[in-house]
């Protein structure tokens, strides 16, 4: 769930494989959002990734461009939900770029030192070139009061 624009959305599992041309080929998640198999779980100190459409099949990810540093982030995993904060928010080209910066791309969706959530979807909404990338940081504990 992201409160800021409105989104509350199931998360289902998602994989992908690796062409014999070298590009990679995603699974579906469909309406839903997905969570990259391959990525971290929530509280494993690492990358936790999710994907989802903006332009079709309920376009789950249509209005993640405008979330903003700050924003709140809900992921429920089990019976634990997880609170993150938005950190930033970016663009990268994807389509007619060098396979050198497709390969830096794809970093943001690999293990990281630090906790994080990572949403990826295309952009822009006709196009698609590009790849829109969220990061959040898990939000600081609240204090009781």
């Amino acid at each position: 769930a992201i409160p800021a624009i409105g989104l509350r959305a199931t998360v289902v599992p998602m994989g992908w494989r690796e062409e014999a041309d070298g590009s990679v080929l995603w699974e579906d998640p469909g309406t839903a959002v997905g969570w990259l198999e391959r990525s971290a779980l929530p509280g494993e100190g690492t990358n936790v990734v999710l994907a989802g459409h903006h332009n079709i099949r309920g376009e789950v990810f249509r209005y993640l461009v405008d979330v903003a540093p700050g924003d709140e982030v809900y992921l429920a995993a089990g019976e634990t939900t997880y609170r993150y904060l938005v950190r930033e928010r970016f663009i990268v080209p994807e389509k007619h770029v060098s396979e050198e910066q497709r390969a830096q791309n794809a970093l943001w969706i690999a293990p990281t030192i630090d906790e994080r959530l990572t949403l990826v979807t295309c952009w822009p909404y006709r196009d698609n070139s590009h790849r829109l990338i969220v990061i959040a940081a898990p939000a600081p504990l609240e204090e009781a009061s």
